[in-house]
């Protein structure tokens, strides 16, 4: 049954891996060459690139204020220092996500509650959202999973209900779109990564954006020590802050990829049509998009049939034996994993059960016809094994 599979000495669907491309190009180089020869790497040595990127980047969200981080980590805990969740405090984010996603919640000293996700979607249940809520809840943090945008029309109607804060992860949705707006700028801040698999990257990094003046000057004062009104030279802080600066190499980058995000985004959507074109004669199912989203397919998200759910993890290993790259992002519902147990004491069905069955396919922008074909034929492959 399994004497032509790779993982058990058959041959590989391609004789040597196929690496995917860097997405520095020479726009990119040539950015940070100019910063390195002008001698200032910061923004405290009168550097510009930081500044430039942060209103660049608010110009293409079409939002009034950005703030750049060190990475989307620091974005996230910046945004819930702003809007001051803190000890005693609850919010409420999805159970299938990255662990910043919550481990930002427990840096503030506030509890994690977690929610399951939509079965065909797989970003934040609307209906589960809402049966968490309790009079402690601060905030929910809606993850726009895998370049999908969440169903922001439902949720942030119950949260103004609620009055509860609404912090957009946008780590993997940079350009998306939800009903015309970008997403971002549809709760009361977003935050995204620039780390070197995001659709637009600087290698690390991170961006706060918002429409609420006060918001914006509270994560001003949060990634610069505290500093008041952003006067460095009055060493004056009335908060407790972070070093959370980005440098200006960092934002040179993310000036030159900005430029291009609309052209890498629509390259990434038709990489993953293609896959689908070429898929769509197996057994497996795709993430949905969104009703009124338009995702950026930060990668192509699939799910193992029911009947293969205990296979997930060696399906993987077979497919990458044959010499091309899936991943799997992410493999338990984090609510699951040992850090967060505790706080979790009801299970979430969809999210466990989704989370053991999905692997992705890579969408980067410089991968080739080639590339895809190659991996939907080592995917076949080995399903029809299984």
């Amino acid at each position: 049954m399994f004497k032509n599979l790779a993982i058990r000495g058959g041959k590989p669907i391609v004789s040597n891996p196929i690496r995917r491309p860097s997405p520095i190009g020479k726009d990119e180089i040539a950015a940070g060459v100019r910063v390195l020869r002008s001698g200032v790497l910061s923004r405290a040595g009168r550097g510009r690139e930081v500044l430039k990127f942060e209103v660049n980047f608010a110009k293409y969200c079409d939002v009034q204020y950005a703030v750049t981080t060190t990475s989307g980590t620091t974005a996230l805990h910046t945004a819930l220092e702003a809007i001051g969740v803190c000890r005693g405090d609850e919010v409420i984010v999805p159970a299938l996500t990255f662990v910043s996603s919550a481990s930002v919640i427990l840096q503030q000293n506030a509890r994690p509650v977690f929610a399951d996700v939509d079965p065909d979607t797989f970003c934040l249940d609307v209906s589960d959202f809402k049966k968490k809520i309790t009079p402690k809840t601060k905030a929910v943090i809606v993850v726009h999973l895998y370049g999908n945008p969440a169903n922001m029309r439902d949720i942030i109607r119950i949260a103004k209900k609620h009055e509860i804060s609404v912090v957009e992860d946008c780590a993997q949705a940079h350009g998306a779109i939800y009903n015309r707006h970008r997403v971002g700028t549809l709760g009361d801040i977003g935050c995204f990564s620039f780390y070197q698999t995001k659709n637009m990257t600087c290698g690390e990094g991170g961006m706060v954006i918002t429409n609420k003046k006060k918001l914006y000057e509270a994560c001003k004062s949060i990634v610069d020590h505290g500093l008041i009104d952003g006067y460095l030279q009055g060493y004056n802080y009335n908060r407790l802050g972070h070093n959370y600066h980005m440098t200006e190499l960092q934002a040179a980058i993310g000036l030159a990829q900005l430029k291009k995000l609309n052209r890498l985004n629509n390259q990434r959507r038709r990489n993953a049509v293609l896959y689908k074109k070429l898929l769509s004669d197996t057994p497996l199912r795709f993430q949905r998009e969104t009703h009124l989203g338009s995702s950026v397919y930060y990668g192509l998200t699939a799910l193992l049939p029911e009947k293969f759910i205990s296979k997930r993890d060696w399906f993987i290993e077979a497919v990458r034996a044959e010499n091309v790259e899936i991943n799997n992002l992410y493999p338990h519902a984090l609510s699951r994993t040992e850090l967060f147990r505790k706080y979790n004491s009801v299970k979430l069905p969809v999210a466990e059960n989704v989370s053991a069955r999905l692997f992705n396919c890579y969408t980067n922008p410089g991968i080739t016809k080639y590339y895809i074909h190659a991996t939907s034929r080592a995917i076949k492959k080995v399903l029809s094994n299984l």
